[in-house]
């Protein structure tokens, strides 16, 4: 017997599963938005250290920590996956900055991803005060 197309379809979307990001979208600020992190990516646990072939994105939260979140540099589909990401997370507001080669930020921000990038901090917008 052979299954419907739509019941396979459904089953498919009822078992991926994405996980979800808080991430602060205002320094200082209690404004929060939420971001799909991809299956295929991995989140580093406080203390553990990314793979000779993994990047890696630090994404500053000021509430919960940093989170990091890695993808392995040899695969086109999690390149593909933190691609995705990195739109997601620019969308909402956040600001991507390279990282140079002692691991510090620069003050360049990134305009478009780049698959080359050993690290990729985002941060929350500053808050412009007026007057």
């Amino acid at each position: 017997m052979m299954d419907n197309p739509a019941t396979v379809q459904l089953e498919m979307m009822m078992t991926a599963t994405t996980e979800k990001l808080k991430v602060t979208l205002f320094q200082g600020g209690g404004l929060q938005g939420e971001i799909d992190v991809p299956d295929s990516l991995k989140f580093l646990e406080d203390g553990q250290k990314r793979q000779s072939a993994q990047h890696m994105f630090r994404i500053v939260n000021q509430k919960d920590g940093d989170k990091r979140v890695v993808w392995d540099a040899n695969s086109l589909a999690e390149i593909q996956d933190a691609k995705e990401m990195f739109d997601q997370l620019v969308a909402q507001g956040m600001v991507p900055y390279k990282v140079d080669l002692k691991g510090k930020k620069t003050p360049e921000v990134m305009r478009e991803f780049d698959p080359l990038a050993e690290e990729i901090i985002f941060a929350p917008i500053a808050a412009l005060a007026g007057g």
